[in-house]
């Protein structure tokens, strides 16, 4: 804060007064303007004092405006926050469970749980799910086993739950990449198209992902950021 000027109070030197009545009379004009600007110090201090306060409270609001500000602007365009809606991603993720996302410089890769919103008629919100597979990739899941293989590679999946520790085929699962093979193996077999993603719930028995013709490969660009943070309880995503 500014302080305010110091009084410009003259000074009075005795021993000079003495030498002569001029002298003395220019003493005395400079007392009572001395105690003239005695007089008007106490308003002065008040109106100085009052001053303070208002900056004081002008720069408080100001910070708080601009805190306010940055915190809209990063929200509007480097993270978002989401709430889970259903227990597709049990058990990672719980219904009603807060997260924040980020899309700013964001390629989704493998193992990302990500936000994205269809457009199609079957879902209006956003859906989050898991990426299992980017574009160009093959995945192969086999419904026997419950193994998802990722070109050729075996994914190690300590993240998803499993009931009955067998996958179930659903009746909304795209018969188009569903086929048994020579060892009577139900077996779901596609490869991502370009600028796609192909992602599943953690629920496996309980998601409709890209599986199913309801959601099918997401485009890349329907995607509103990759989770982060969980908020209560606090966990980071890598």
């Amino acid at each position: 804060m500014n302080e305010q000027p110091e009084n410009n109070i003259p000074e009075t030197d005795l021993t000079e007064v003495e030498v002569t009545e001029v002298e003395v009379t220019e003493v005395e004009v400079t007392e009572v303007k001395s105690e003239a600007v005695e007089e008007c110090a106490p308003e002065q201090n008040k109106g100085g004092a009052s001053l303070k306060i208002a900056r004081s409270v002008f720069d408080y609001v100001e910070i708080f405006v601009v805190s306010v500000i940055a915190v809209l602007v990063l929200f509007t365009f480097a993270f978002r926050l989401c709430k889970v809606d259903g227990n597709s991603m049990n058990n990672t993720l719980r219904n009603t469970e807060m997260l924040i996302t980020t899309h700013a410089f964001y390629e989704p890769k493998q193992g990302d749980i990500v936000v994205f919103h269809l457009v199609n008629d079957h879902y209006e919100q956003p859906l989050v799910k898991r990426v299992i597979a980017t574009e160009g990739q093959k995945v192969v899941i086999n419904f026997t086993t419950g193994e998802v293989s990722v070109d050729g590679v075996i994914l190690q999946e300590d993240y998803i739950y499993l009931d009955g520790n067998k996958y179930a085929i659903r009746g909304e699962f795209n018969k188009k990449y569903m086929f048994e093979d020579e060892n009577g193996n139900d077996i779901f077999s596609a490869t991502v198209p370009e600028g796609h993603l192909f992602v599943m719930g953690d629920n496996r028995n309980h998601s409709t992902d890209s599986r199913s013709y309801l959601v099918g490969f997401v485009n890349e660009d329907s995607v509103l950021g990759k989770a982060i943070f969980r908020l209560k309880p606090f966990t980071a995503f890598n």
